[in-house]
């Protein structure tokens, strides 16, 4: 089970401020309550239940494009 929430990062790095945006979290924790009103307390868990459908990030490919776009040397990892 997870929740997902966006995190925001302001300021400086010196004086980072961190931040979650709520309204996801709000909105998952609604479906659970509502879940577990209308059916059963068990059917509640059914919002926090992440399905893996997501894809992954190729963070190589994307770290290596990045470099590229900066004239960086490749990293030989």
């Amino acid at each position: 089970m997870r929740l997902r929430s966006p995190i925001s990062v302001r300021e400086t790095l010196e004086d980072p401020q961190l931040g979650v945006q709520t309204g996801r979290v709000a909105l998952q924790a609604g479906a659970a309550v509502a879940l577990g009103v209308l059916l059963t307390p068990v059917a509640a868990v059914l919002a926090f239940i992440d399905g893996g459908l997501a894809k992954d990030a190729n963070c190589a490919a994307l770290v290596g494009l990045a470099e590229q776009q900066k004239g960086l040397q490749p990293r030989s990892d």
